[in-house]
């Protein structure tokens, strides 16, 4: 989870083949790569937070990717 602050465990999600645990952070620089206009940048409103999520949490956690207009709707 490099270049992330105030990271916190979110919770975890009990699945019916494995469970899922959820941690969030704030980036510590903007990495601004969209050239969408319509979605929110990373660090403001729905994109404030990032998340990460493993299923085993010895192992590597993944980065999920910003919130967009349609996953919203």
């Amino acid at each position: 989870m490099s270049g992330a602050e105030r990271l916190r465990f979110c919770g975890k999600i009990f699945g019916t083949q494995k469970d899922y645990w959820i941690a969030s952070g704030e980036m510590l620089a903007a990495e601004e790569f969209s050239t969408d206009k319509t979605n929110e940048k990373r660090g403001e409103g729905v994109n404030k937070l990032v998340y990460w999520v493993t299923d085993n949490p010895i192992n590597d956690w993944i980065q999920l990717p910003d919130a967009k207009v349609e996953h919203i709707k």
